[in-house]
């Protein structure tokens, strides 16, 4: 699909201690598994980030906030602004196991709309969802007016919020994992034993064919 994907990775962890998306799971730094499911709906991934030398190893075009320390408002603005295409979905580095499935769905639903949310058990994730390029111009403002809630620039733009019922009928079964994000330490543990636990229901599956 003509769309980029923009992963987040500009906070600073402070509750984790340490950089959250170079944490691995299986062998893989979770930034990475954020990279390889993106490739498979989009075509052009870009890293928001005011660390570059961090990410060098991906070899993938880097931005910085142009308003620094205004939080993720100000790296949707990056991402978006330098974006090339107009639809666009944005990830956070802390999501170990997004669903490239859901994102899809989102992406293909701007045809309509400039922002695509999924809403899950009554809560907002702005942070995977799909955003027009135009989206920015209202970030702009909003920033301008140090307005910093990005439930705020919803009000402004035409919006699509996906909830439970309107994700399953497009044909996604979602799974705890799928939106998860990792901000303690505990999270992380909690992120691992969801990676262990879906690598051995894999390979019983496996097992299972292989009979």
């Amino acid at each position: 699909m003509e769309a980029t994907g923009i992963i987040l990775a500009g906070g600073k962890s402070s509750r984790m201690g340490t950089n959250k998306a170079l944490l691995k799971i299986n062998g893989k730094t979770v930034i990475e598994n954020v990279v390889e499911e993106l490739r498979s709906i989009v075509n052009n991934i870009l890293i928001v980030t005011n660390s570059f030398e961090e990410y060098e190893f991906l070899r993938l075009p880097m931005v910085e906030d142009r308003w620094k320390g205004m939080g993720p408002l100000a790296g949707i603005h990056a991402g978006l602004n330098t974006s090339k295409t107009e639809r666009n979905l944005l990830v956070a580095c802390d999501m170990p196991f997004i669903s490239s499935q859901l994102g899809g769905v989102l992406l293909r639903e701007l045809s309509e709309y400039q922002a695509v949310v999924p809403e899950i058990n009554g809560q907002l994730h702005p942070l995977f969802a799909a955003y027009r390029k135009e989206v920015s111009v209202e970030i702009e403002k909003s920033l301008d007016q140090n307005q910093l809630r990005i439930r705020g620039i919803f009000q402004n733009i035409h919006v699509k919020i996906m909830d439970n019922m309107e994700i399953c009928r497009k044909g996604i079964f979602l799974r705890e994992s799928d939106l998860f994000n990792m901000n303690h330490p505990e999270e992380y543990e909690q992120a691992k034993n969801m990676s262990r636990h879906t690598l051995s229901i894999n390979e019983q599956v496996k097992g299972r064919d292989e009979t």
